[in-house]
């Protein structure tokens, strides 16, 4: 009796995942290579999701508000992962949840990718308001969005892509303050002090 409830449950929670609206999110389809900097991003982290940011104009200040008002739909991704067949500057992933839920129901669907763990943490980022939107199931919620859908946010074409046979390379935009290697922090530190022992000489 025990193992017939544990596979009735298990049964509803798979059909509950099988049922699950889903956005497809690539950049295979428009075949730009997303860069930091002129080079081809790995890891990092590639998510869809909705905001009530509007206002991009100041890279620091959008990712701060970003971090801080962004509701992800389903799970993130990676650059250059299994899912991007290893090629840096890539990804794939299929973010799955309610459409209809109050947090998404006809909100525009963003997609945001950064060269760190999320948001927070990255120093470069792009942002794509794809101008699709989310719905309740009837009777399923599909959309499919790539780095070419909408309104380029943050980031910008430019620069020599690094993969052949690709469209050309997309800059993710840089946010944040540059912080340094701790061994440049050493070596300042280092070099004040000498400085501060010749002047006592």
């Amino acid at each position: 009796m025990k193992t017939f409830f544990t596979a009735i449950i298990a049964s509803v929670a798979l059909a509950g995942i099988a049922a699950a609206g889903t956005v497809n999110f690539s950049n295979f389809g428009s075949t730009w290579e997303i860069q930091a900097s002129g080079t081809p991003i790995n890891g990092g982290f590639v998510s869809v999701g909705t905001t009530g940011v509007s206002d991009f104009s100041d890279a620091a200040a959008a990712q701060t508000a970003l971090a801080a008002d962004f509701t992800a739909f389903g799970a993130s991704t990676d650059f250059g992962g299994a899912a991007a067949f290893n090629i840096d500057g890539f990804f794939s992933g299929v973010g799955q949840g309610n459409g209809g839920d109050a947090a998404f129901d006809g909100k525009n669907i963003i997609l945001v990718g950064g060269d760190g763990a999320d948001i927070a943490s990255s120093s470069h980022l792009f942002v794509i308001d794809t101008g699709a939107s989310y719905a309740a199931d009837a009777p399923l919620f599909a959309a499919s969005v790539d780095i070419n859908s909408g309104d380029v946010k943050l980031g910008a074409v430019g620069g020599t892509a690094v993969a052949a046979g690709v469209a050309g390379a997309f800059q993710a935009a840089a946010v944040g303050a540059v912080i340094p290697e701790p061994g440049v922090s050493v070596l300042a530190l280092f070099a004040a002090g000498f400085l501060a022992l010749r002047r006592r000489r």
